[in-house]
């Protein structure tokens, strides 16, 4: 089972029990920390979370003294509830649907700059396609980074998908960091796209992007 864990008011994303059971005996976290998973009707010290994952009795948060007021932590996630992160296939499937939508939009964009440097009569061929080449990078960032940094926190294609882009606390990331994030796909490329084939084997399933840029994949149970 996995828990999202919160330690000082700031959360530290979805822990494993195993995990966080490593954790508490390396002292990095304590028994007074909180943690939350999906059926809990608010924040419980972590050493009640072990304790129930271990036990079918559970104990109201009334009765616990050392249960803080829910208020006291910000739970930052999209709507509905967070699962497990997404493996590389369903990440491909995503990549997909969004290269066809933007390839789409960059042959309509490209085709109206290039007849209207053609029509000024003051473009050569390469000059056309150079201005095309550039206009298409320019449009796939800000798709991009506009749209994982925005309040859906995914392109239409994770969207589509049920995936959402979060930081390591599960929270919405900013323009600047899906920024990093997006070009930070080159490192990713430039090393015979191994960089994209870590998501197949690290523990929370990143890429090597998503490990630069400080970012998680989710998907929605909801």
């Amino acid at each position: 089972m996995t828990y999202h864990v919160a330690k000082n008011g700031a959360q530290l994303g979805q822990l494993s029990e195993e995990d966080i059971q490593q954790r508490l005996q390396r002292g990095e976290l304590s028994a007074d920390d909180l943690c939350w998973a999906e059926g809990m009707t608010d924040w419980q010290p972590l050493g009640a979370c072990i304790a129930l994952a271990s036990s079918p009795v559970v104990v109201p948060s009334a009765f616990n003294p050392y249960a803080p007021p829910s208020a006291n932590i910000t739970v930052d996630r999209p709507a509905g509830s967070l699962g497990g992160h997404p493996g590389f296939w369903i990440r491909v499937a995503a990549h997909i649907i969004d290269a066809i939508l933007m390839g789409i939009a960059g042959a309509v964009m490209g085709a109206i700059v290039g007849f209207s440097m053609a029509a000024a009569g003051n473009a050569t061929a390469s000059q056309i396609e150079l201005a095309a080449n550039l206009l298409g990078i320019v449009l796939n960032w800000l798709y991009y980074a506009f749209m994982e940094s925005s309040s859906s926190q995914g392109t239409l294609g994770k969207k589509a998908l049920g995936i959402v882009v979060t930081d390591l606390q599960g929270r919405r990331i900013s323009f600047a960091r899906a920024t990093g994030r997006y070009f930070g796909q080159i490192v990713s490329a430039v090393t015979l796209c191994i960089g994209y084939m870590m998501c197949g084997w690290t523990e929370r399933k990143q890429c090597l992007h998503d490990m630069m840029a400080g970012c998680l994949l989710y998907r929605k149970t909801a």
